[in-house]
């Protein structure tokens, strides 16, 4: 170990010099360990990278055009760099020219690399800081190049990001990205902390932070402004890119709710993150920054390069912090992850002649830990984790995850009046590990973030246990072969009420595959061998790609709505045997699935409904009989309803039945029922009802106070009475195609408009029917003996006139358009099959004839017993008040 150094008595060159020298050497170090990791090409890809910023040469990769800005001060190609670069052109030539200005002020490698951390993926974060008085389009040219370079760098297998940046805007705090690793927001600082404490040095100007001791961090900018104004250092030797004095709580939010964002999907790669942040939280204000503790050791003489590696820095801290908290399971939990993150697998080195310097290391480290050969070899395997080891780590991690939460919830509420944290980042992070994490009845977690690569089960049995009295029917799955008997004495692995979530769940999870081996049980299972290949068949034509994809955190400001919708149809039951065995009588040529035969049968027994969310989430809903028909319906339309404006498509439902002779009947009749109210209900401006037929019932269907509800129907009559009240605005009545088929109901209301009288009428041998439709949709019906029809039209077109004048009088605003609109007339007919028609019919515009008698009654109230009322007979009046009973016989 080297002299301790200290700026007690004063700042002296020499010092200053000798602190340079060592985290140069350092740096020097970290960039050996860098190019011992690279394959030949990618070694030359990093000791390339100065000398393609350094100038601008048609033959080497990444070149733009010799106008954008080049040069790195102190910067001198030696012999071997251009031997590499001849490699890569031979007709290249370096030609040493004296620059009047470097454009370039550093080139720096930051993060994992070059750390115990870094493996053969991880990524390259490079910062190339510019001259700060460098005009927009150089800049952009600069960029260009950078990009070209990334891409050339892709070539090599090799992940680089260049970062260009202005350090005199990042010291004022503008906002850049900086980093994959960081949202390029709120971060500056603790980005700044990370970059002194793992960034590399790989030409140019060194960082003036090296030169500020850490008893001065505190002052920091008043240090470095003696450094530089007294001359203890050049100007353009260092170049400054600020202290750490102070970080505000929005920052320290920002990076929190970054990391634990991550976290969600990923959480190995950033809990250590996790952890550092909430140990430095409970230090805020007064933080004690890594970056600091590895300059403090370095100015008092460590060398050891592994003592100042930035993740072991990383994890010493971690040890510290959650043994003074005596936190030991999270403690174990860091290990694990500092072990999976260093990628090293120790038992499958024990038989190398010489162990790497990571391996070497790590094994100091997990011999510091105690851990067994045995752990080592679990830990070493986590690929082939299957689901059992994989469940248990999952809630560990989701422990961790959900922990950070409470803690970053506490400090945005401690730091509230301080701050402008904004509550709905807090808002949306939540939901993101709700939908992630959370696990809840019918819904299909994930269990598998990034822990394993293969959870596929050789073998699996399913139990179904028919339900009993007061107890539903129930799915249990469990790993390996069980039998009904083991089953007794054994715990599942998972239950569901039905099939599918069980299914999805395994598929989704990649536990069942093609050949895993699946057993059924007891003897008399309902689901047939070949019913569960087919609806495993259709859960991979569903989700081909198993779990879906990240979903953007804005997206979960809004209320989740359907993707998609898929059912499947009577699982294990087979309709018609069902109903023979009840003795109901089914032939007939009733082919409707929901009314089927004479009977009137519904033929749906059961339906699974299978959701994906804009949450991400999919979720299962398991529905009986009739009823869940309809709960099924109304699910999917709250689903829908939710969508934004501007989704103006709805997903198409689809259906599977596999279960019985009339299987694919019934799923196409249940897909056509469910699109066709799904596009009444979504393309409605003015709101809808839903007329359709289960069994002998009839079901509407409608928004009522926002809620979707199903009202039964018993009978025409009642149908009659529900269609005939009176409403107050319009709402269009859809009816099912397979509804009131022998009625001219749906032809009628085929032709509803809003604002619109129409008159429908239906002439039989002694009798007209009358339909009429008011202006809200309203169905008033009569029946009237047959005469002549344009004679019944004219009647009926005066009466309605009539009574659009008298309302249009009545009205406050008397400029109501009804009184322009006339009612409309249609001729209902009938075809051989029974079906209604509606052909529109002119209204009549010839004169009654001049015998016609007009007869009129008018009163203020239907109730003539208790309100006079006149009888207008021509040009003469007869009065209630005069005639009493006689005024009909007058």
């Amino acid at each position: 170990m080297a002299q301790s150094l200290y700026h007690r008595d004063g700042i002296g060159r020499k010092d200053l010099e000798q602190i340079r020298r060592r985290f140069t050497l350092i740096q020097r170090e970290r960039l050996r360990r860098i190019e011992m990791e690279l394959l030949p090409t990618q070694q030359s890809f990093i000791e390339l990278l100065p000398l393609l910023f350094h100038i601008n040469h048609p033959m080497l990769p990444g070149f733009v055009n010799t106008q954008t800005p080049a040069g790195i001060p102190g910067f001198v190609p030696g012999k071997r760099l251009l031997q590499i670069a001849k490699s890569i052109s031979r007709s290249f030539e370096y030609k040493k020219r004296a620059r009047r200005r470097y454009n370039i002020q550093g080139l720096y490698l930051m993060g994992s690399i070059g750390s115990v951390a870094h493996t053969a993926g991880s990524d390259f974060d490079v910062w190339l800081c510019h001259d700060p008085a460098l005009r927009p389009y150089a800049v952009e040219g600069l960029r260009s190049k950078a990009t070209r370079i990334e891409a050339w760098a892709k070539s090599l297998a090799l992940e680089v990001h260049i970062f260009v940046m202005n350090v005199e805007t990042f010291r004022q705090g503008e906002r850049e990205s900086l980093s994959h690793e960081s949202s390029g927001t709120t971060q500056r600082r603790l980005l700044l902390e990370e970059f002194y404490r793992t960034g590399v040095l790989l030409a140019g100007r060194y960082p003036l932070w090296w030169l500020v001791p850490p008893e001065e961090e505190a002052n920091y900018q008043a240090y470095a402004d003696t450094l530089l104004h007294k001359r203890f250092v050049d100007p353009l030797d260092c170049i400054d890119f600020g202290g750490l004095e102070t970080v505000s709580p929005d920052e320290f939010f920002g990076a929190a709710h970054w990391q634990l964002f991550k976290g969600i999907e990923s959480p190995y790669k950033t809990i250590l993150k996790l952890l550092l942040t909430e140990a430095y939280s409970q230090e805020y204000p007064d933080v004690r920054w890594l970056c600091q503790e590895a300059k403090r050791a370095i100015y008092e003489g460590e060398e050891n390069p592994d003592e100042l590696d930035p993740y072991v820095l990383l994890y010493r801290r971690l040890e510290q912090y959650l043994t003074s908290r005596r936190e030991r399971q999270r403690l174990e939990l860091a290990r694990r992850c500092f072990y999976f993150k260093s990628g090293q697998k120790l038992s499958r080195c024990r038989n190398q002649p010489e162990l790497r310097w990571q391996q070497k290391l790590i094994q100091r480290l997990t011999e510091e830990w105690h851990w067994r050969p045995q752990e080592i070899e679990l830990l070493d395997a986590r690929e082939q984790w299957k689901i059992d080891r994989v469940l248990e780590e999952r809630n560990t991690l989701v422990r961790e995850l959900n922990h950070s939460f409470r803690l970053l919830t506490d400090f945005a509420r401690a730091y509230a009046d301080q701050s402008s944290i904004d509550p709905e980042e807090l808002s949306l992070l939540g939901r993101k590990l709700y939908t992630a994490m959370e696990r809840r009845p019918g819904k299909i977690d994930s269990i598998n973030p990034g822990i394993s690569r293969n959870l596929q089960e050789e073998r699996l049995s399913l139990h179904y246990v028919a339900g009993r009295e007061g107890s539903a029917p129930a799915w249990y799955l469990y790993l390996g072969e069980v039998s009904s008997t083991q089953a007794r004495v054994s715990t599942p692995m998972k239950s569901a009420p039905g099939l599918i979530e069980l299914l999805t769940w395994c598929h989704l999870n990649g536990i069942i595959r093609y050949a895993t081996r699946v057993t059924r049980h007891p003897a008399d299972c309902p689901v047939a061998e070949g019913e569960l290949r087919s609806l495993l068949a259709a859960l991979n034509s569903i989700y081909p790609d198993g779990i879906a994809g990240d979903v953007p955190i804005d997206q979960l400001a809004e209320q989740p709505y359907a993707l998609a919708c898929t059912l499947f149809v009577n699982i294990g039951k087979d309709p018609m045997d069902r109903l023979s065995k009840l003795g109901k009588q089914l032939t007939s040529d009733r082919s409707d699935p929901l009314s089927f035969g004479s009977a009137h049968a519904s033929l749906v027994a059961g339906i699974e409904q299978l959701v994906t969310t804009s949450w991400g989430e999919t979720l299962v809903y398991t529905h009986q009989r009739e009823p869940g028909l309809l709960n099924a319906l109304l699910l999917y339309l709250r689903l829908l309803k939710r969508r934004p404006a501007e989704l103006t498509s709805i997903p198409q439902i689809t259906a599977h039945s596999f279960s019985s002779v009339r299987a694919s009947g019934i799923a196409r009749r249940l897909e056509t029922l469910f699109n066709a109210v799904a596009e009444a209900f979504s393309g409605n401006d003015d709101g809808c009802r839903y007329l359709l037929q289960l069994g002998d019932e009839l079901h509407l269907i409608e928004e009522q106070g926002g809620e979707f509800t199903a009202t039964p129907i018993g009978g025409e009559v009642e149908l009659d009475q529900l269609l005939s009240q009176p409403r107050t605005g319009f709402a269009p009545l859809v009816i099912d195609p397979m509804a009131l088929r022998d009625t001219p109901l749906p032809a009628i209301y085929a032709e509803n408009q809003r604002n619109a009288i129409q008159l429908f009428y239906y002439n039989r041998r002694t009798t007209t029917e009358l339909y009429l439709l008011d202006e809200q949709g309203a169905l008033f019906q009569q029946r009237l003996p047959s005469t002549d029809e344009h004679f019944l039209l004219m009647q009926q077109q005066r009466f309605l006139n009539d009574i659009l004048l008298t309302r249009n009088l009545q009205a406050r605003n008397p400029a109501h358009r009804l009184l322009l609109d006339a009612p409309k007339f249609y001729l209902l007919d009938r075809d051989r099959e029974g079906r209604y028609t509606a052909q529109a019919k002119a209204a009549p515009r010839h004169r009654l004839s001049d015998d016609y008698l007009e007869l009129r009654l008018i009163c203020d109230s239907i109730d003539l017993a208790r309100t006079p009322h006149f009888l207008v007979c021509g040009e003469r009046e007869f009065s209630s008040v005069e005639y009493g009973a006689r005024l009909y016989a007058a």
